[in-house]
């Protein structure tokens, strides 16, 4: 069996576009989220926070299959491990805490709409209205936070991106430096060889 050889430092810059698309989807789902104070019904609330609870754990799930992937790839060719390609999935895997966090924050969500689904349902009084008040109050706060551990997964990610790259170019571009050579004095020149003398021309 053939042996992959291991990845030039341009796939350094592959490796730091993949981060950026990662981060792209993140930054895309944190924008899709309800906005707090959003005017939207209880019912549609509902349906965008599942649409992105969906979406979120699928790229979550994304994150784990490519660091199970590398993982059997290093475990099983361990001589063609590259060091860009093993600092890209330790990079990813950072993203993978906030987005851990949006995922409990959604799920406090989807529990809140729960809640004042139930509520909704009693009869109107002073009480249930603050009842609703205080439930809607802390839908918005975990809505909020989901969006923001998404932000920061996604602007962490960038940043990390844009060094990924950084690396990548300082080993294409990193210059071969000659060997030192002995401090000497210069070589004395040779002795020019003798010239002989020109005949003078004949005056006419």
């Amino acid at each position: 069996m053939t042996v992959p050889e291991p990845p030039g430092p341009l796939a350094g810059l592959d490796q730091a576009a993949h981060l950026h698309a990662l981060a792209d989807r993140i930054h895309h789902a944190a924008d899709d989220l309800p906005a707090p104070e959003s005017a939207h019904s209880l019912a549609s609330l509902s349906e965008e926070v599942e649409d992105q609870v969906h979406v979120i754990a699928g790229i979550f799930a994304s994150l784990a299959h490519e660091v199970a992937v590398h993982g059997r790839a290093v475990k099983r060719y361990p001589s063609t491990a590259d060091p860009l390609a093993q600092r890209k999935v330790a990079l990813m895997t950072r993203a993978a805490d906030p987005l851990g966090w949006a995922l409990a924050k959604l799920g406090e969500a989807v529990a809140q709409i729960g809640h004042l689904q139930e509520i909704s349902a009693g009869p109107r009084s002073p009480e249930r209205a603050k009842a609703i008040s205080s439930a809607r109050g802390t839908l918005d706060n975990r809505l909020a936070s989901a969006h923001r551990h998404l932000t920061d997964a996604a602007s962490n990610l960038n940043r990390d991106a844009d060094r990924l790259v950084a690396a990548a170019a300082g080993t294409r571009r990193a210059p071969h430096s000659a060997p030192a050579l002995p401090n000497r004095p210069p070589a004395a020149l040779p002795a020019p060889p003798p010239v002989s003398p020109t005949p003078s021309p004949t005056l006419r």
